[in-house]
Order: structure tokens, then sequence, then C-alpha cells
């Protein structure tokens, strides 16, 4: 029988934290939605496991990790893919996480990369990953998942989006997302005027939230966009050039916002 070929190359940064398995989950139903293959790749730092006074001793101590920490992506990943009808593959590597990840990125060159937010005490670690990955990519769908966001279904989701600069990729991808749905997508926009031009989109109904420009209109927007219950925010990454609070409006929506979000790659 011949072998089906998926549309879209589908990574998940995994850090093996309490929310890895819902990140995975997620992952999978994005995959089941775009026709996705997905391989998860995670990174060690190999310094901390370097304990032994001896080479030897050191390479003893990493070779039991690796065993150990291949066999808990392997059950994560049973667990997840039990009754889907693809595999998931998985890479391990050790080293600078920034520059496994760089290095992998740019090999790789996924349609679409899954990660899954880090707690807040150690969001400063999660915040200069986040921001690193957004650089490293300029075409890759970036969907990036909360400590308790899983996307069970894309069936009947409440889509948003962020911004007024959706390239014809980014909305031809939300469409695809939105496939059967004919719930209206939610908009939010930050302006110099509370009135301004409504652009018109490829689906049948969007419901508009506009904010006036100024030091809480990030904290408006994120608090609308959990009073609606919008599941998934997409934002395009042409607004990580704008000037709105002398810093990217993107990373400010990253760090406040409770839903998983959805980065466009254009």
């Amino acid at each position: 029988m011949k072998k089906h070929h998926k549309k879209y190359r589908i990574s998940v940064l995994l850090d093996m934290t309490d929310n890895s398995e819902s990140v995975l989950s997620s992952a999978v139903e994005l995959a089941k939605r775009v026709d996705g293959d997905i391989e998860v790749f995670h990174v060690k730092p190999a310094t901390n496991l370097i304990k032994g006074d001896s080479q030897l001793s050191a390479i003893r101590t990493l070779n039991q990790d690796d065993r150990a920490t291949r066999s808990a992506l392997e059950q994560l990943i049973s667990r997840v893919s039990l009754n889907e009808d693809f595999t998931i593959g998985y890479k391990l590597e050790y080293g600078n996480v920034r520059n496994r990840v760089g290095d992998y990125l740019a090999k790789a060159t996924p349609d679409f990369l899954v990660l899954g937010k880090q707690r807040p005490k150690i969001g400063v670690f999660f915040e200069s990953i986040t921001d690193f990955v957004i650089d490293q990519v300029s075409h890759t769908h970036v969907l990036i998942l909360g400590n308790d966001n899983t996307l069970r279904s894309f069936d009947d989701i409440n889509l948003g989006i962020f911004g007024d600069d959706l390239a014809e990729n980014d909305l031809d991808l939300i469409l695809e997302l939105k496939r059967d749905n004919e719930k209206p997508v939610r908009h939010f926009g930050i302006s110099d005027e509370q009135e301004s031009e409504t652009r018109a989109y490829p689906w049948q109904k969007t419901v508009s939230y506009n904010f006036s420009r100024g030091s809480n209109a990030v904290d408006g927007l994120v608090s609308y966009v959990s009073r609606t219950n919008t599941q998934l925010l997409c934002i395009s990454q042409k607004g990580n050039d704008s000037d709105f609070f002398k810093s990217s409006p993107i990373k400010s929506v990253i760090r406040k916002a409770n839903v998983p979000l959805m980065i466009l790659g254009g």
C-alpha cells in the first residue's frame, strides 16, 4: 500500500516538564487538522550530567541519562499516540539549549513549531527561548501553549486574530483551522483611533474589538481575549516590527495571555 505523504512538518520542542503531555497532545490535534507529520525534539544541557571527577564517570553518567531520557520520551509518545493512525518520531541531543534548538530549526525547517510555556518561577528563561525561537524562524507557524492549555480539538474552536497585517498565507491557515466552523472570528486590534477601518476577511463573520494605543492597551486586549472565551489567538509576525510600546506587542501578549497563541509565519 502506498504511503501517504503528509502536507506539513510539525516539530514539537519538549522540555519533559509536567505540561509536556498536553503540549504533545495539542500537537497531535493540530496534525490531524492540517495533515501533518510530528517530530519531537528534546535538548538536555550536558553540563548538568558531568558529576564525576573522571572522564569515565562522566561518560557512564551520560549513557545512563540517555537511556532513561529516551525511555521517558518513548513512553510519553506511546501514551499520546495511542489509537492514532500515524507515528511520532523524536530526536534527543545534549548541549547548549539555544545552540541545539537553533541548529535543529535551521536543518528541519518545520512548517509548524509547537512548544509549551514554562512556569512563572523560570519565566525569564522561557521568554528568552521563546523570543529566540520567534527570531529564528521566518516562515514557520509557532504554536505556544500555557501551563494549563490543551487544544483538545479544532472542531468548533473559538478563533481570534491580533493585528491587521495578516498575509494571504496566514488567512489561508486560519481558514484551514476553522474548516466547517461557522463561529465568527474575533479580531483584536490596537490603534490611535477608537474607530478604525474594518478589513474584509475571507470568512463569514468577524467581531472586532479595538483598543486605543497606550500603556494599558495590551492588558485590556488580553482581558477581552479571556472574557470572550477565545481558545486560540493568531498573531502575524509582521506585528513584531511595530513600535507600539517601544517593544514588540507580540512579546507583551505572549507574556500576558492565558490562551494558546499561534504566531503566524506568513
